[in-house]
């Protein structure tokens, strides 16, 4: 029954392996990547439904479809409520077999092809340097940001956050030492806020940090934070300009002017600092 099963599949136009016990399928399925593993219900030492359990705790996307004779089809409804794909019954109908098999695989790659663009998806949001959320991501999530503090009369915090002297750090250690350096940063950054702030690395040695429902003050003790970690782990200084909502702007570009001015600020007093927009300094 298997070697004729193998055949009719071979002829389809399939590659296919084949194992006498679902024991054998299991070592297989754990090793070898399958779209599609088709199994009798009853099988010494192993059964079909062992066998879908324990596949599908290994590769939740490959299709089992099993194998039953007529008298038995219940016995492949309780499979199918179990996870399996599938089943054709014996004898074998090739039609069947064929109808049975293209859906399963066209299922299997179309699994394929949406993990792909959910991979694709997340690198594009991510930059590729740091890891962390990228410029354009910024601009898709500051908007957001912005309609749900509207939404819930909430407050947020923006910093901008630019690396003092970093032209000449590239220019004294090399970009390479330079790239390290701004990974060391993300990092850093990461590891001072909170788990629900938001860290974009804006442009060359320029972050922004977004801190939801954070007032000003908040955001005054975050750049606290964060100009400590620097002194304490890394061998630059940065300058921070913070502006919030809705008191400094209500629009992406309002507050984005300000958070730049602020900043600039900062750089005009010195560096390694933080300026807050609307407060003496």
């Amino acid at each position: 029954m298997r070697s004729l099963l193998t055949d009719l599949i071979t002829d389809i136009g399939y590659e296919v392996r084949a194992v006498a016990t679902g024991i054998e399928a299991l070592e297989k399925a754990k090793t070898d990547g399958y779209a599609v593993i088709i199994t009798d219900l009853k099988m010494p030492g192993m059964g079909g439904l062992e066998l879908l359990e324990k596949v599908k705790a290994i590769n939740m996307d490959v299709c089992i479809i099993v194998i039953t004779a007529y008298p038995s089809v219940e016995s492949a409804a309780e499979a199918i409520r179990e996870g399996a794909y599938d089943y054709i019954t014996k004898p074998f109908n090739i039609e069947e077999i064929k109808v049975v098999l293209r859906r399963a695989v066209e299922r299997h790659y179309l699994l394929k092809e949406a993990e792909q663009k959910e991979f694709y998806q997340e690198l594009s949001i991510l930059d590729d340097l740091t890891g962390i959320y990228n410029h354009r991501h910024f601009h898709d999530v500051l908007p957001r940001e912005i309609a749900r503090a509207k939404r819930y009369s909430q407050s947020f915090s923006l910093l901008m956050i630019d690396i003092d002297d970093f032209k000449k750090y590239n220019d004294t250690h090399g970009h390479l030492a330079g790239d390290e350096l701004l990974k060391k940063i993300a990092k850093s950054f990461m590891q001072a806020v909170r788990s629900v702030d938001m860290v974009f690395r804006y442009g060359g040695e320029e972050f922004v940090i977004l801190l939801p429902q954070a007032s000003k003050q908040n955001g005054a003790e975050i750049c606290k934070r964060i100009h400590d970690s620097m002194k304490q782990k890394l061998p630059v200084t940065v300058s921070i300009g913070l502006a919030g909502f809705p008191e400094d702007g209500t629009s992406k570009d309002e507050l984005i002017e300000k958070i730049d001015s602020a900043m600039y600020q900062a750089k005009r007093l010195g560096k390694d600092r933080s300026c807050i927009f609307g407060e003496e300094d």
